[in-house]
């Protein structure tokens, strides 16, 4: 079973703007104390254009929070992200998800966690190329609290 959470806000106009995407992510329900899991982010685009969507292999990343809003940070001594383009059409009212292949070692969306609360953000980092301008983007998503047992 999967938690689904959204926050949009919606914008009709040509022109990008923050407003106009959001992210939803998808987490396990039942989390388990020292296993690592899967968060699943998808940006998704609550105008009524299509965007030339362009990112690299590290668009989304995550924050952790425990109790008293500390940065729980995950135990990982190197990251390896390659350094690699990629360029999408995000559709109106389309969702884009991207899982970071192999090229982000280990991957941003596999955490750890003690038992105990937390809140999670996702961050997705991304530019919209249009009519020749680039739009640079970095969204969050709302906080979402999850229990780890």
């Amino acid at each position: 079973m999967l938690i689904t959470i959204v926050g949009c806000q919606s914008d009709a106009k040509a022109v990008p703007k923050a407003k106009m995407f959001c992210i939803k992510v998808d987490i396990p329900k039942d989390l388990k104390d020292d296993k690592v899991f899967d968060v699943s982010s998808s940006l998704s685009n609550n105008s009524n254009s299509s965007w030339k969507l362009e990112h690299g292999a590290d668009m989304f990343t995550y924050e952790v929070y425990d109790t008293k809003g500390k940065l729980v940070h995950q135990d990982v001594k190197e990251r390896f992200v390659d350094s690699i383009g990629y360029v999408t059409t995000l559709k109106p009212k389309g969702l884009y998800s991207y899982d970071e292949g192999e090229h982000v070692s280990p991957k941003y969306n596999e955490l750890l966690l003690k038992k105990g609360s937390y809140e999670v953000i996702s961050k997705a980092k991304f530019r919209i190329n249009k009519d020749g301008k680039e739009f640079d983007f970095e969204i969050k998503s709302k906080p979402f609290r999850l229990n780890v047992y």
